[in-house]
Order: structure tokens, then sequence, then C-alpha cells
């Protein structure tokens, strides 16, 4: 715990040291339009352009190199979460270190105009924090839309208007949902390990997420200064709580792409989506939901799944502790046994959609997961049901209780999302247990159990029953069955391992939820994916 600690401090102080650097060779440039057409030098200078409500924006141009008449796209780039922008190529953090950072210092190398700026609230920007609201943070990107349309001379464009892209992970990728719903000149977007649905990625089932919820406060707030918008600062004192209320939601339901998509007003842009499976923050699920979101609406779409995301701060380390917080890793390997630099990836794709190259990005299928054999959205479809038996569950230490699924005959690989139906029985209503759920394989070879991809699901009966009949308008399953979708899994299995159901009345996920011993059964039934036979 203590290395960990000093790991995720060290990255702290880098990323402060690396913000608080000056500018050695940037230049301030007033927003005067370049009417001739001339060759124009390489170069990057630091802007400020004010938005409808008055709150002023801080961002830094990348000027390409182009000769005479020759043009360029535009892509924007912004940041995480309580960071800041790319104000200097090789001296902040997004220049450095962070890989969106480092796609985009490469497209302003090779012909493209890059506009890195500081969402409202955070860095240089005034205003204050509201969460991707489309009214504001939104609206954001379009002023700098605007104004890089009449500022930036020899812009590609098109008959939407400028030939833009747009790249960032986390907060900066669910701005990118929204932002290309309301502009179509977005016509390329890369969200990285991101949410389609906020509101079920911070409370799943009506359970806050206390640790994420509290250290998201701590970076967001408190870092920058008590820039939280009062309205937000009251939905995190609320939800600190443990409770999803509805004026929470109130607050929420418009700053997601679900909502937009839901109301028929799908993003406009083609996407090329990358998430992760241990992101236990936003898991995969987000970016299965956005790509059929996308697909619906007729854009094309490729969702990559990496093995990392969010990672839990001094829960969770990343392979030889590589970027804390949403590492990505370097490359993927897909289904059609491809492998693929995930920066090159990108600025492939882009270069394929506002530059009209022919580039390797033709060649990703639909989907590509790390090591699976999976291609296509539909392979994520859980295929094969199985009942859960009614199991007792006793008031011992941890109350966990494995229910076995199916033994594996041969080597398999299963990715995708399970779906459960779950009935909860106690002695008397009083009770109200919490229970934690997560899909576990069990070694034939050790004998020990495994959480795939470190992902477990919140389940408390009474608050999934608030959820579906206040929040989502559902009527609750006959029986007293509740369905919930399970974070998604990619995983190899052995022969003779035993997938199941672990659950259990705690997580280091949810440490604020404390609970007296109880006793329960369970039952009901889950649907799994597709167990692909490994040597087909």
């Amino acid at each position: 715990m203590k290395a960990s600690m000093r790991i995720y401090a060290l990255w702290l102080l880098i990323g402060l040291a690396l913000t608080l650097q000056g500018c050695m060779h940037a230049n301030t440039q007033s927003t005067q339009f370049i009417q001739k057409q001339t060759e124009l030098k390489q170069r990057y200078y630091q802007a400020k352009t004010i938005a409808a409500d008055g709150t002023v924006l801080a961002f830094t141009v990348y000027q390409p190199k182009l000769s005479k008449g020759q043009t360029a796209p535009l892509l924007l780039h912004t940041h995480g979460f309580g960071l800041n922008r790319m104000k200097y190529p090789n001296m902040s953090l997004y220049g450095v270190l962070l890989p969106t950072g480092q796609v985009v210092k490469n497209a302003w190398q090779n012909g493209y105009w890059v506009i890195s700026y500081d969402q409202r609230g955070h860095g240089d920007s005034q205003g204050k924090i509201r969460l991707t609201d489309p009214a504001k943070e939104a609206q954001d990107v379009i002023t700098l839309l605007n104004w890089a349309e009449k500022n930036l001379p020899q812009l590609t464009e098109n008959s939407k208007g400028v030939r833009a892209g747009m790249i960032g992970e986390s907060y900066a990728g669910a701005v990118q949902y929204i932002a290309s719903a309301l502009d179509p000149r977005l016509q390329a977007i890369v969200p990285i390990t991101t949410w389609y649905d906020i509101m079920n990625s911070l409370a799943p089932q009506g359970i806050p997420k206390d640790n994420w919820i509290n250290f998201l406060n701590l970076i967001g707030d408190w870092w920058n200064w008590n820039k939280f918008d009062p309205e937000l600062k009251k939905v995190y004192q609320e939800t600190q709580q443990g409770n999803l209320n509805l004026s929470t939601y109130d607050f929420l339901k418009t700053h997601q792409a679900s909502w937009f998509c839901a109301h028929g007003q799908a993003p406009q842009a083609d996407a090329l989506i990358i998430q992760g499976f241990r992101d236990v923050l936003f898991p995969f699920n987000e970016g299965v939901q956005a790509a059929q979101c996308l697909q619906k609406a007729q854009h094309e779409v490729h969702l990559i799944g990496v093995q990392g995301g969010h990672l839990q701060p001094f829960t969770q380390h990343s392979p030889l502790n590589e970027m804390p917080f949403w590492y990505i890793g370097k490359s993927v390997t897909c289904g059609n046994k491809q492998q693929y630099n995930l920066q090159k990836m990108v600025l492939n794709w882009f270069d394929q959609k506002l530059k009209d190259q022919s580039a390797s990005a033709q060649q990703l299928p639909e989907l590509c997961v790390d090591g699976s054999p999976v291609t296509r959205l539909d392979d994520l479809t859980p295929i094969s049901a199985y009942t859960l038996p009614k199991t007792w569950i006793a008031p011992t230490t941890d109350q966990s209780v494995f229910i076995p699924v199916q033994t594996v005959q041969q080597t398999a690989h299963i990715t995708g999302a399970p779906k459960l139906k779950l009935k909860v029985e106690t002695k008397t209503e009083s009770v109200d247990p919490t229970l934690f759920i997560s899909m576990v394989v069990k070694s034939k070879k050790t004998g020990k159990y495994l959480t795939l991809n470190e992902q477990t699901a919140p389940f408390n009966a009474t608050r999934k029953k608030y959820v579906d009949q206040i929040i989502l308008t559902a009527a609750q399953s006959p029986n007293n069955f509740q369905e919930i979708e399970l974070p998604s899994i990619n995983a190899e299995l052995n022969a003779g391992d035993t997938l199941g159901v672990m659950i259990t009345s705690e997580s280091v996920y949810y440490q604020n939820i404390k609970q007296p011993k109880f006793e329960a059964w369970v039952s009901g039934e889950i649907v799994i994916p597709k167990l692909w036979d490994v040597a087909e």
C-alpha cells in the first residue's frame, strides 16, 4: 500500500511540476483572421476566447507547417477530469506522458491544426465545472469550432464547415458524444475510457461508487480550488451519503450520450471508441452501448477493448506501474490476429476520416478486443442461460458464496457482459442486504478463485426498485426477480476451470457500505456470452 501511494504521489508531483512550467518558446496571438493564403510555419501559441455565457476559455493553438494553398483539418483535444490542456508540446503532462497528447503532437507534426483547451473550471479557463453539461461544456466545443473557422487560415472544409475531429480520455471523452450530437462539424471522434450513461457508471443499480466519487471530488474540486458549480457540489454531497436521489438524476440526466440517443439525437460523427475491461469506473459496457447507438444512427464505429481503463487508486495497479488512473496500454491484438499500435491506429483513423487517406484503419474489424476472437458487436451478446439454484448466504465473516455455472471442457475464451436475474429472500422485511456480485473462475489446477477483470456489481433490491420505477420508469420484474447487466469480462479459461458467480457482502470499491451480518437466500438465472474454442 505504501509503495502504491508513493507511485501515485509521484505521478501527481510530476503532473504539478509540468503544469507549472513556463513557456520558453510559445507566444500569444490575437484573434485576427489571416486572409492571405501563404506558407505557414510550424509553431504554437496561447489564445483565449469568450463562450456564449461570457466564460473565458483558454487554449493552445498548434499551427502546422503548410505550403501556400495547402489546407489542414482541425483536431480538438482536451483533458481528463481535474487536469488541464497540453499547453506546451514538451513541457506539460499531456505533451510528455499521456497518450492523447502524443497523438495530437504527431498529428500537428503531420499536417493538422490542433487546439488543446482547458475545460471551464480547469487550468486557465474561467467558470465553474458542470460535468459535461450540454449547455456549458458541450457549447464550449462549439465556441472553439466557431473561433477556429474565423481565425485559422487554410482549414480543410466541406459542406458541414471545418473538417474537425476530437480526441480525449475520460471526462474529455464524454463531451465528444454530446458535442457531436449538437454540431455536425465534428466528423470523427475518439472517446477513450469514458461514460455513455453517467448515472449507471457512478451509481449502478442506484448504489454510488463512493470510493471513486470521493476521489473525483478531490481532484476535481479541491485540486481546482473550489471550482464545482453549486448544483454539482450538491449532487456530490447527496451521493456521498450513499443514495442516488431524484434531484441528482434531474441534474445529470442530460449530461450523457444515453439521453441524446434515447431522444433521437445521436452523435453525428464516425467514432473510434477505446474502452477498458479493468475499468471499474466506466466499464466496457459503456463503450458497447455507445457503439450500438452510433451504429443505429448509421455511423461508422469501431470499438477497441483493452485490459486497462480507470484503475482504482491504491487498489488496482497497471502493468509495470505505467500511467495510473486510465491506463490503456500501447497495443492491441484483434480477433483478426493483427496487432495494432494504439497511437498509430488513432492517427490512421483521423487520416482516413479527415484527410481521405487510405490507411490501416480500414482493416479494423467492427470490434477489436485484445486477445479475444470476437470481431463484431453481436459476438458479445449473451446466449447461454443457466439456472442459479436457491443458495443460502450464511452470516459468516464475508458471507461469500460461489455458485458454479459451467465447467469448461477445453481452453476457451469469453468476452461480453453476462445478464443476471436475481431474487433475494430474507427472514424479515427489515433486513435489506446489499450484495456484491462478480464473475469468477475457480481454477482446476489450484482450486483458487479469480475475479474476472477485477469487476463487481452492487445489488440492493430496494435501491434497484427505486431506480427502475422512479428513474427508469420501468416496471418491476415478475416474481420479484430483478434484472441487471454485470460488468463486461474478457478472459481465457483453461480446461477443467469452473466459471461461476461469487456473491459477497463487502467490496473494496464500496467501502462506505457497512451492514450487519444477515441471512438470505438468492436464486435466479444468468445468461453468459459465447465460450469461444481457442483452437478455432
